[in-house]
């Protein structure tokens, strides 16, 4: 049995890989147009995807996100299948001054960290995620142009337990030969962080000549998203010359940063008449130099949509569907970035007083693993929207 004479930190990247990192906004209205929203931001969300779309609440606002979200990975005999229900997003919007200034706050799970995998001998739960509360405001200060600002503060728990789990395979130096690493134990994570959005939004129908126009601007401050961890893992070493080694480890306070990266976004929006609108978003997200990055390329996405209103006497029933990239943090055998496709509808039930709105997204992504053959990845979500005007 060869000695161990290495450390090996499991940090918050055992769980960074399979979470949503492409972080956004909320809502169900959003999510069917593709998440094409910064240049439309006009509802009760818009304090966490363009705050300078707030001056455009004329009453106060509030609304509530639910979600569920499933998820499938197969390659050849081996298959990984996951389903939860999470409340995503619930916020509250205030205008002031005849609407000049809107102040709003809320409350976001931007990155659910839930897992439930079982096959053969290995078994892994984790349950939580990364939440924030939000505080926003915007302001016309002209009457084409407004401005926002929203401070996030980051919180939230992550809870671990796993038997067997293929924590990856690794190369050892000292002996020039790679391993296999599995683990059981359970850990915790405790995350704290804060950062700020900066909003702009030109709404060309302000002009005395109007313009069904609109285009949004925003940035996400970069930060450090920390994890407070403690826990404990029996791991075991399978050596590729046939060897096998074991210890334990203890976690007791220790702390794993997350570089979370530089968040800049564009958008824009035109209506076509009165009821028939198309948006379209291009957001780039610096993870490039980020810590929990597998490859060294930000991520860029863009984002189309289209909604298409029909108006009756008593009710509007709103028609949506949107296209996006999807990059993600993961890269394959070859070391390149896995990048997805999007795809989403939505509808809903718009009163004087109540809107409900839902939509149905799914993406998918293929993880070339060389000689294992293709992974296949695919998620599907259900996002249900109310908002209620005051």
């Amino acid at each position: 049995m060869k000695k161990i004479i290495f450390f090996i930190l499991i940090a918050l990247l055992t769980v960074s890989l399979g979470a949503r990192w492409n972080i956004t906004g909320a809502g169900a209205r959003a999510a069917g147009i593709g998440g094409a929203f910064i240049g439309v931001a006009d509802d009760a969300t818009a304090v966490v995807w363009n705050p300078g779309g707030l001056t455009q609440l004329y009453r106060p606002e509030a609304s509530i996100v639910s979600k569920y979200s499933s998820s499938k990975s197969t390659l050849e005999n081996w298959e990984n299948v996951k389903s939860n229900f999470v409340l995503e997003f619930v916020s509250a919007a205030y205008p002031f001054m005849d609407g000049k200034l809107v102040v709003a706050a809320a409350y976001q799970r931007p990155i659910d960290l839930y897992e439930n995998f079982i096959s053969g001998t290995t078994e892994i739960n984790s349950t939580g995620g990364v939440d924030t509360f939000t505080f926003g405001a915007g302001y016309q200060a002209l009457p084409i142009l407004s401005l926002g600002f929203a401070a996030n503060m980051w919180f939230g728990k992550y809870e671990k337990d796993c038997i067997d789990e293929y924590a990856g395979t690794y190369y050892s130096n000292s002996y020039n030969e790679y391993y296999d690493l599995y683990l059981t134990g359970e850990m915790s994570q405790i995350f704290s962080g804060f950062n700020m959005v900066f909003g702009i939004m030109a709404n060309f129908e302000n002009l005395q000549n109007s313009l069904p126009l609109k285009l949004g601007f925003t940035a996400r401050t970069p930060f450090e998203l920390e994890a407070e961890e403690e826990g404990s893992y029996f791991r075991e070493y399978y050596w590729w010359d046939g060897d096998y080694g074991y210890d334990n480890i203890v976690y007791d306070d220790g702390k794993a940063t997350n570089e979370m990266p530089l968040m800049l976004g564009f958008g824009s929006s035109y209506r076509f008449g009165d009821n028939f609108t198309l948006m379209a978003d291009y957001e780039t997200r610096a993870y490039g130099e980020s810590n929990i990055n597998a490859h060294d390329e930000n991520l860029s996405q863009f984002r189309v949509g289209a909604e298409y209103l029909v108006v009756t006497d008593f009710i509007v029933i709103p028609l949506r569907a949107g296209y996006q990239s999807v990059p993600t943090l993961m890269a394959d055998i070859n070391g390149d970035p896995i990048i997805g496709s999007g795809f989403s509808f939505g509808t809903g039930l718009i009163f004087e007083k109540f809107a409900f709105d839902t939509a149905f997204t799914m993406a998918a992504n293929e993880n070339d693993r060389g000689e294992y053959g293709i992974q296949d990845n695919m998620y599907i979500k259900f996002i249900f929207s109310g908002i209620v005007y005051f």
